[in-house]
């Protein structure tokens, strides 16, 4: 069906959308070919399918097909359907969200209240037993069995159990106990890589664990194999080894569908487990009384618990992606060979890096050696050093890759056992971290006290090559290699008098009408109580309703805005292009006009009143992308709190406060740090790269002097300190030409403010009359940070 094909021309046929990204995320999300998604809609283009639960031709051709797609799942398991069933689920989760909300955790008649089944766990003493490291989704199924006794191993412990068979199991029986149990472990850890040994499905079906749970009474023990990470690069042999559940992601394994997955449970012994089912909907109930309380659930295992109508045509897709995998990436034996291969390259390279000093430059998160294919898979978790032994932030590594074009995931990736494990942190400290500094899962918090909240992780498929290992590995060495640990930067502790005798005073002066638009540079502006007029009172919002900004649209920034108070309007030129007709804007956009909303990225909405057809046009022209509008933002939706901390209620589309300032003499230190970098910017294509309302400049103004003011008066018009303003990538845009350069915020990173990459600060004025400020006017210091 699909012709063999090397690397390159892999690479080149079939995941042409890639245009040189170094994708590193396989254990997030496979990579879908484009022959794949041909022959889906050429098959969905060819026939006509219905839905299975209805009648009529279209109908039972779905039906067929899908029992068809059924049967190829187990085949690629090496099993059929005499062994196991498949039933289709929302993804690996759901289908271990089942399994917990339907396991009967005794062995009696599964007809019996479950109050009685909860006082059957409470005296005969029912166990769920996982090891330490697996997916959150593991750790949740524990909240549905709340009567049974928890069981958590550590990869250890879990070693010492089930490796070996005590004397007293040695038969090769499965253990029959007077109470059901369960037991559940990934084949292969989605932290590290790390493949733990399938024979401990039989170890643990005979008994193993009966010994480590403290009850005197023997359980029928019944094993969930967590398979989501590891069938997307491995073979899993159901011949071989008999788990009683399986869960896998079909998206990991081939991209696309996402939003299906299956739970495969074995006929013989796991189907008189799950009899606890309560729920029944459409197609899984052979009659149903409406007016009684009385239904009779379908003998069929997975017309039993796939409640609805499947989503058939995700279903049939997976057909497609099954044949694409087996014909692109060959036996998943050799697959696994090959990932391994990968992952054990870049890991030697990576334990060989030394800085100039001879310290480190990563440090790896692993439970192996990288020496066996059977017990390691093709993951590299780590986290990047400093030549002073200190961590770089998991978001800087990010940011630094992304510039780069590498894909990868950075944060505990939904596994807390063996994240906390590696990184060594205590459960007081992990509690103190959410409930004292506000660090939750998936925020920007990266570093706690120097000491990291999570890592980076890199995880290779079968389109993965040795170039891409090679190009991640280059990349970090050449980022954040030194020589030697470099100095920090000097920010001198004057007092305020000394500030007052430097000259203070406002150097220029920028406003930012649009949202990640181009500056407006003036030599006067008027201060509203949202901050400076107009500033960020307007946004581009998508087709999808997003408030766009320069992370997503970096040519936004080629849109320059010029304002002409006397004659109300706002002119539009992009890329300062003289062939280009220019847009003109009223700033008086009048309230009857049609309501609009946009998303911000960072949590809540601005609304606002759309501009109308013609600037939305030019607008979708000139950045190439269809469907985009031009709101004017009236106001702005909670939240308050966003992960970036408090957010100023009076703002409209700035990022969390009113004013942003930057000194000439930080700037300059800048420019100086990337000039020894071998890499010449003009002081103003660095300026403008940070977006700042006001640059004060001062004699002998020592560099990030700015850090420590807390109360100023510019032109007798007081300010308060709010907060540093840390940094992203879009720092490294020039703003001239949106093209990306990744010195800025390399630099920035190395002379970090409190764990942050800091350039400039936010202010805020509490006093809402309006006045105004100009260049050239006086800047006092009132107060200093203690």
């Amino acid at each position: 069906m699909f012709p063999k094909v090397d690397e390159s021309d892999l690479m080149k046929n079939e995941f042409i959308r890639l245009k040189g990204i170094c994708y590193l995320d396989h254990a997030g999300s496979g990579l879908y070919a484009d022959s794949q998604i041909n022959n889906v809609m050429k098959d969905l283009r060819t026939h006509l399918y219905g839905n299975p639960h209805s009648t009529g031709d279209p109908s039972a051709t779905c039906e067929k097909r899908i029992n068809s797609v059924r049967f190829k799942i187990l085949e690629h398991f090496n099993t059929g359907p005499e062994k196991y069933s498949v039933v289709f689920t929302s993804g690996a989760t759901g289908a271990l969200k089942t399994v917990a909300e339907c396991f009967a955790w005794d062995d009696e008649d599964g007809d019996r209240p479950e109050d009685a089944v909860e006082s059957v766990c409470r005296s005969r003493g029912s166990t769920f037993a996982y090891t330490e490291d697996n997916h959150t989704s593991v750790l949740g199924m524990r909240e549905l069995a709340p009567m049974a006794n928890l069981l958590c191993l550590t990869r250890s412990e879990a070693h010492k159990a089930l490796d070996k068979m005590p004397s007293s199991l040695a038969e090769k029986n499965r253990s029959v106990g007077s109470r059901n149990s369960l037991f559940a472990f990934p084949a292969q850890s989605n932290f590290a890589g790390t493949k733990y040994p399938l024979e401990w499905i039989e170890t643990c079906q005979e008994g193993a664990l009966d010994q480590y749970t403290g009850n005197h009474v023997k359980s029928r023990w019944f094993t969930v194999l967590d398979a989501s990470s590891y069938v997307p690069t491995n073979h899993l042999d159901l011949e071989k080894y008999s788990p009683d559940f399986v869960t896998v992601s079909f998206y990991k394994m081939f991209g696309y569908p996402t939003g299906l997955g299956a739970l495969l449970v074995r006929n013989k012994t796991a189907a008189a487990a799950l009899r606890r089912k309560k729920y029944f909907g459409g197609g899984t109930v052979e009659v149903v009384l409406a007016r009684n309380r009385h239904h009779v659930l379908k003998k069929n295992l997975h017309e039993k618990f796939e409640d609805g109508t499947v989503d058939f045509l995700s279903a049939i897709a997976v057909g497609h992606g099954l044949d694409t995998l087996r014909a692109l990436a060959g036996p998943m034996r050799e697959v696994a060979g090959r990932t391994f291969g990968l992952a054990a390259h870049l890991y030697g390279r990576m334990c060989g890096a030394r800085h100039g000093n001879g310290l480190p430059v990563f440090r790896t998160y692993a439970d192996t050696e990288y020496r066996c294919e059977s017990t390691q898979g093709g993951v590299v978790n780590f986290n990047v050093l400093r030549a002073n032994g200190d961590y770089v932030g998991y978001n800087e590594v990010k940011n630094v890759a992304s510039s780069h074009g590498i894909v990868l995931r950075v944060g505990c990736f939904c596994n807390p056992g063996a994240c906390q494990k590696h990184l060594g942190h205590t459960d007081q400290e992990l509690r103190r971290n959410q409930e004292v500094i506000g660090h939750v899962c998936g925020d920007h918090i990266d570093l706690i006290n120097g000491r990291p909240t999570g890592s980076v992780r890199v995880s290779f498929g079968y389109q993965s090559g040795e170039s891409d290992a090679d190009r991640l590995y280059d990349t970090l060495v050449e980022q954040f290699w030194q020589n030697n640990p470099v100095k920090p930067v000097n920010r001198q502790q004057n007092t305020v008098d000394e500030y007052n005798t430097m000259d203070l005073h406002v150097s220029r002066i920028f406003v930012y009408p649009i949202k990640s638009c181009g500056a407006y540079e003036t030599e006067e502006w008027q201060l509203e109580s949202y901050g400076f007029q107009y500033d960020r009172n307007w946004a581009v919002v998508s087709a999808s309703g997003i408030c766009m900004t320069q992370m997503e649209e970096p040519k936004l920034c080629l849109i320059r805005p010029y304002v002409d108070l006397q004659k109300g309007t706002m002119t539009l030129v992009y890329a300062e292009n003289e062939d280009e007709i220019p847009m003109v804007v009223s700033l008086d956009t009048k309230h009857g006009d049609t309501k609009k909303t946009g998303k911000i990225c960072w949590g809540g909405s601005l609304e606002g009143i759309d501009c109308g057809d013609e600037v939305a046009e030019w607008l979708s022209w000139n950045l190439d992308r269809p469907g985009l509008r031009l709101i004017r933002c009236t106001s702005r939706n909670p939240p308050v709190v966003n992960n970036y901390g408090k957010l100023d209620p009076k703002v409209l589309g700035a990022n969390q406060c009113q004013y942003l300032l930057a000194t000439k003499s930080t700037l300059k230190w800048l420019q100086q740090e990337m000039e020894n970098e071998i890499t010449e910017i003009d002081e103003d294509s660095l300026l403008f790269r940070f977006r700042c309302n006001l640059v004060i400049s001062g004699n002998n103004l020592p560099s990030y002097a700015e850090l420590n003011w807390d109360q100023l008066d510019i032109g007798g018009v007081q300010f308060q300190f709010d907060s540093t303003c840390e940094r992203c990538k879009m720092v490294n845009i020039d703003q001239d030409t949106s093209e990306s350069i990744y010195k800025p915020l390399s630099i920035l990173a190395q002379h970090k403010w409190q764990d942050k990459s800091i350039f400039g600060i936010y202010i805020k004025r509490e006093n809402t009359q309006k006045c105004k400020i100009r260049v050239g006017q006086k800047c006092t210091v009132i107060n200093k940070k203690n």
